[in-house]
């Protein structure tokens, strides 16, 4: 009844131990026969024909023994387990296969390139060296001419400087001469100049004097004309004075009486009801002595005819109009302009 029960945890064990065992023999299996090898560089090769194909040798596979099952253990005591059986022997990897002529011949075409074109590839690149060589020599003459012509550019600059500070120089000098000799020039026509100012001056003090003594005579002379002058001006402003306030006591007059004239008029006007407060009429009058109308005569109609109509109305009808009894003043309101508006 006790081998019954442990029976299951056996079949585990030695299941385990088995499946160990094959992963180890497979590990080591692939392991060795999967190596990996460079490989060479590709290469292309041109063929006018195929060449004949060869067989390749059968290669020989060991196919690996499986492993021998397991006896089954006889029971032992629970206190001793059955030690797991050895390992099964490992199977030989398979050989090499030899290489075929061809494939040899392919490898050596293919080394054969390799080296032409390591060697064309050493030929452009030295030929690269020499160029840039070249190049670097170029540069350098090229910098060697550009710091001669530089050179050449800054003595050519340094003389032409030196010339032109010694002609600036010689410049100086003689402007420095002409100023000395035009000073000189100058300081001779100073001194005549200064002769010559002071005999002006000389003969101008001897006629200023004969000519203040004519001006004091002729502002006495003028003092006394402008004396008379001013006391003539003097009665003629009175006199005009006199007629401008006669003549404005006159014109004050001549207004008082056209007002009253107009205003007897309008006392007489009945304006009609249509009538615009801007209408505006002119007339001229003429009168005889005593206030009586001789003519009536529109000059400037307001363009309303009523209202023209009824200024004349009233003209008539204020008839005698108030006349003064002066006839001088009489003569000056004979004819009267009148503007009426209706207020």
């Amino acid at each position: 009844m006790s081998d019954r029960v442990r029976e299951p945890g056996k079949r585990a064990s030695l299941a385990l131990a088995v499946a160990v065992h094959l992963a180890f023999f497979s590990f080591l299996y692939f392991g060795v026969s999967w190596q990996t090898q460079p490989q060479p560089p590709l290469m292309a090769e041109l063929w006018r024909e195929l060449p004949p194909i060869k067989p390749a040798p059968m290669q020989r596979v060991v196919e690996a023994k499986p492993p021998q099952p397991a006896p089954k253990p006889e029971p032992v005591p629970e206190t001793k387990p059955e030690p797991p059986p050895p390992p099964a022997p490992l199977a030989k990897p398979p050989e090499p296969a030899e290489p075929t002529k061809a494939e040899i011949e392919l490898k050596e075409r293919q080394r054969k390139r390799a080296e032409e074109k390591k060697a064309a590839e050493e030929a452009r690149r030295k030929k690269e060296l020499e160029r840039k060589a070249e190049e670097r020599k170029l540069k350098e003459a090229e910098r060697k001419r550009k710091a001669d012509e530089e050179r050449q550019r800054k003595a050519e600059e340094n003389k032409r400087k030196e010339a032109e500070r010694k002609a600036e120089e010689q410049r100086k000098r003689e402007e420095a001469a002409r100023e000395e000799e035009l000073r000189k020039q100058e300081e001779a026509n100073r001194k005549a100049e200064e002769a010559r100012l002071e005999q002006q001056r000389h003969e101008q003090e001897a006629r200023l004097e004969k000519e203040a003594e004519a001006r004091r005579a002729a502002i006495l002379e003028e003092q006394q004309r402008i004396t008379v002058a001013a006391q003539q001006r003097a009665v003629e402003e009175t006199r005009k004075r006199k007629e401008a306030e006669a003549a404005a006591a006159r014109a004050a007059e001549l207004d008082a009486w056209r007002k009253r004239i107009q205003d007897r008029i309008k006392s007489k006007l009945v304006v009609p009801p249509s009538t615009p407060d801007n209408a505006r009429a002119v007339y001229d009058i003429v009168v005889i002595p005593g206030g009586e109308v001789l003519t009536v005569k529109l000059t400037k109609s307001s363009g309303y005819p009523a209202y023209d109509a009824a200024i004349e109305r009233a003209i008539n009808a204020a008839a005698p109009l108030p006349v003064p009894s002066d006839p001088g003043l009489f003569q000056q309101l004979r004819t009267l302009n009148l503007v009426f508006r209706p207020n």
